[in-house]
C-alpha cells in the first residue's frame, strides 16, 4: 500500500500582475499546504507568467534551475513534498519551452517535461514543442506530466501510461471537462488537474475525488483556499478483463480484504489495489501472472503487425 497525499493549487486566470507577484503567491500557497502534509503539490500551467502581457519578455522564460525553482524548492524542502511548477523555461537565448518542472522533497529538481503539443498561438509566438512524454521516478512510484492542449492528443497520455506512470499531473489553462475521467480510466492513471476555474483529482476508475477552484464563490472571497486535496493509494494498477478475469477469484481467495477489485464491466477493465503493507500490486500481478492493460494492448498491436505485415494503422 502506498498512500499519497495529493494537492492541486488553482491559480487565478489573470495571475497576480507580475512574475515577482506570481512567484510570491506560489511560495505563499505552498507554505499554506504544509497543514495538509502533502506528498505532491501541483501548480497551474505557466503560473510564473500568468497575467503578464503577451509581449513582455517574461514569456521568453527563465532558466531551470533558476529563481523560481529555487524559491519553490526551498519551501518544498521545508515541507518535505514534491512540487510540479508550471512555467516557461528558457534553455537558450532563442529556445523557450512551456514546462512542468518536478521538484523533489529535498528541494532539488528531479526533471522537467516540455509540452509536446503547444497551441498554434504558442508555436507562432516562438514556444518550441517538446519531443516526448517522459516519466520520472519518486519514492511513491512513477509519475509524469502533460500540459493543457496535450490532453487533446491521445499519444501523450498513452506514452505516460505505457512508461508506467501511476499519476499524471496536468497543469492547464483550459479545463478539459469529461476528458479528465476518460484519460484516467482508459489509461489507468490518477489524474491531477491544476486549473484556474476548477482543479480536480480523478482516480483510475474515472471518479472525481476532489475539486476546487475560482468558480467557487467562497474561494473568490478568500474563505476557502484554492486547493483540491485527496489521499490516494498508488499501489493500484489497471488491467483488461481479457485473460485476467478468471484469476480474480483465486487472488480474492488468498488475500481476501487485502486486495480490492473495482470492475468496470462496460469498459471491460478493472483496477486492482493492494491494501496490505509490504505487498505490492506488482507482486500480486507476478504471482498470478496477470498482464497489465498496456502490456496487453502492446501485445495486441505487435501481433497485428506480425499478421498483417503493416506496423502502423492506415489513415485515410
Amino acid at each position: 500500500m502506498k498512500r499519497a497525499r495529493v494537492l492541486s493549487v488553482s491559480f487565478p486566470k489573470g495571475g497576480y500582475g507580475s512574475v515577482d507577484e506570481n512567484r510570491g503567491q506560489m511560495v505563499a500557497h505552498l507554505e499554506q499546504t504544509a497543514d495538509y502534509e502533502p506528498d505532491f503539490v501541483c501548480f497551474t500551467e505557466v503560473a510564473r507568467e500568468l497575467g503578464v502581457p503577451n509581449e513582455d519578455e517574461a514569456w521568453d522564460g527563465e532558466p531551470v534551475p533558476g529563481e523560481t525553482t529555487s524559491a519553490i524548492g526551498e519551501v518544498a524542502r521545508q515541507i518535505g513534498t514534491h512540487v510540479i511548477v508550471g512555467m516557461q523555461e528558457r534553455v537558450a537565448p532563442d529556445e523557450t519551452y512551456n514546462a512542468a518542472v518536478l521538484i523533489g522533497r529535498d528541494g532539488e529538481i528531479i526533471g522537467r517535461y516540455h509540452k509536446v503539443q503547444p497551441t498554434t498561438n504558442e508555436l507562432n509566438r516562438g514556444t518550441l514543442p517538446g519531443d516526448t512524454a517522459m516519466t520520472f521516478e519518486t519514492d511513491l512510484g512513477t509519475v509524469g506530466m502533460l500540459i493543457c492542449f496535450d490532453l487533446k492528443f491521445p499519444e501523450v497520455p498513452a506514452a505516460l501510461a505505457r512508461n508506467g506512470a501511476r499519476v499524471a499531473f496536468f497543469p492547464s489553462m483550459f479545463h478539459g471537462g469529461a476528458r479528465h475521467q476518460a484519460i484516467a480510466r482508459d489509461h489507468g492513471m490518477f489524474l491531477v488537474v491544476s486549473q484556474a476555474v476548477e482543479s480536480v483529482i480523478v482516480d483510475m476508475c474515472g471518479r472525481r475525488l476532489a475539486w476546487q477552484g475560482y468558480q467557487e464563490p467562497l474561494v473568490q472571497q478568500g474563505k476557502l483556499p484554492p486547493f483540491a486535496f485527496a489521499e490516494v493509494n498508488l499501489d493500484s494498477k489497471a488491467y483488461h478483463l481479457d485473460f485476467n478475469q478468471e484469476k480474480i477469484g483465486d487472488i480474492q481467495s488468498k488475500y481476501g480484504a487485502g486486495v480490492q477489485f473495482e470492475i468496470l464491466r462496460p469498459e471491460a477493465t478493472f483496477v486492482m489495489t493492494s491494501l496490505v503493507e509490504g505487498l505490492s500490486v506488482e507482486e500480486i500481478e507476478s504471482e498470478f501472472e496477470l498482464e497489465d492493460i498496456w502490456t496487453y494492448y502492446d501485445r495486441a498491436r505487435s501481433l497485428r503487425a506480425e499478421k498483417s505485415g503493416r506496423p502502423e494503422v492506415a489513415v485515410g
